[in-house]
Parts: structure tokens; sequence; C-alpha cells
């Protein structure tokens, strides 16, 4: 019997967006923290904790979401997947995150995201699926006017294969394996360029005083509403 087609799916279906099944959602959260002092995911940030603001923008996207979490389990309470660091990539950073996370995908695309990412936008997410699909590409990044921002992007689950090589050769910058191969052929990387709203949406807050500063715009963007 087939899924039930809603309004929705039917606008994203014209947009030239893969279909809920074709879509995951992968939350970066392998990080220590050091600048923040405590783990910034379960800081609070109005009614929330900071973790959830992001996971609740891949909600709107992907089928499902898995935590990319580092060596060791965490947030277990979240009731998500979690996947592992492998851990020969130890100090790889977020792109053995990414790593594990599309080895672990079942869906053609996943939807990547920061954990400390507290106005990302479900809207340009579907914007770089729909530039992605479009354009055949094999990872559509945003990109403001401080640069790519790979931490809110989408990729392929298919790049996984050079995002190994790329580490096996101690390449761990989250861009390192953009020069690699698929099945033979160069990948295929694209960006969405965006202004200051976009860049806004990139934005991720690393220290207490950025926390601050979230909450102080919060604040004043509630009571102007």
């Amino acid at each position: 019997m087939g899924g039930i087609e809603t309004a929705g799916s039917k606008r994203r279906a014209a947009a030239g967006f893969p279909g809920a099944n074709a879509v995951g959602g992968l939350l970066l959260c392998g990080g220590r923290s050091a600048r923040m002092g405590s783990d910034k995911a379960l800081l609070p940030l109005g009614d929330r904790r900071l973790i959830e603001l992001p996971l609740a923008v891949l909600a709107e996207v992907a089928g499902a979401t898995r935590l990319a979490v580092g060596r060791e389990p965490r947030y277990s309470e979240l009731g998500l997947e979690q996947v592992l660091d492998d851990a020969a990539w130890s100090g790889a950073g977020p792109v053995a995150g990414l790593l594990a996370g599309l080895e672990a995908a079942t869906t053609e695309w996943v939807c990547v995201l920061a954990c400390d990412m507290p106005r990302a936008s479900a809207a340009l997410l579907r914007e770089l699926l729909a530039r992605a699909t479009a354009e055949d590409l094999d990872a559509c990044l945003l990109r403001t006017e401080q640069g790519v921002e790979p931490l809110f992007a989408v990729y392929r689950r298919s790049c996984a294969p050079a995002i190994r090589r790329a580490l096996e050769r101690g390449r761990y910058k989250m861009t390192g394996f953009h020069e690699g191969t698929i099945d033979g052929r160069p990948l295929r990387i694209g960006e969405l360029a965006v202004g200051a709203e976009g860049a806004a949406a990139a934005a991720n807050l690393n220290t207490l005083d950025e926390l601050a500063g979230e909450r102080r715009r919060r604040g004043v963007a509630e009571r102007a509403s």
C-alpha cells in the first residue's frame, strides 16, 4: 500500500526534492566544548537545550536523524540512534563523525548540521537538497561571506569512501575529501551562496559570551513579538 501524499510532499516533489525515504539527518555533536567549559549541547537556550534546536530543524526535512557523538555514547535520553567515530581517527574532529554518519546511513541523502547552530533553517536545507538533486551533485554546502559551511550541508552517502581515503592520508579538514573521486570520477561539490540572513542561520556558539548574546537576542525578539 502506498503512503499518503500530503500537500507538503507534493510541494517537495514539485521543487525537485528527493522522496522522504531518501533523506536522513545527521547531527554532529561529538566535540569537547573546550571553549564553553561544559557540554554546550546540554546548555539551556530559552525553554529548550541547545542540541534540541537543530534537531527540530532536521526533523522538518529528514525522515530520521542520527547523532554523531564522537568516541563514546552520550545523549541516550534523546532516544536517537548514535554513531561512533572509528578509533583509527582519534583527533580527526567532525569529519570522523561525518564519515560514521554516512557509513551508517540507509538513505541516499544526509542533511548535516552541528549541534551548536540554534538558528539553523529548514528552508535552507531544502534549498541545498534542491540544488544538489537538480545539478546531480555529491554534496552541496552553504556559502557565506566567511566561506563554505561544511557543517551546514547535504551529502550523498556515496561520499563515504572518498572521506575514508582522505582520512587515511591524514586530511582531517571537513573539505579535505573534496578533491577525491567516486567510481573513478571527481566528486561534484556545489555551493549555495547566501547573504546575511543565511549566514545567521549557520552561526554557531562556541563561548559563554556567544551563548549569552544569543540569549539576549532571543529575549529581545520575544519582547518585540
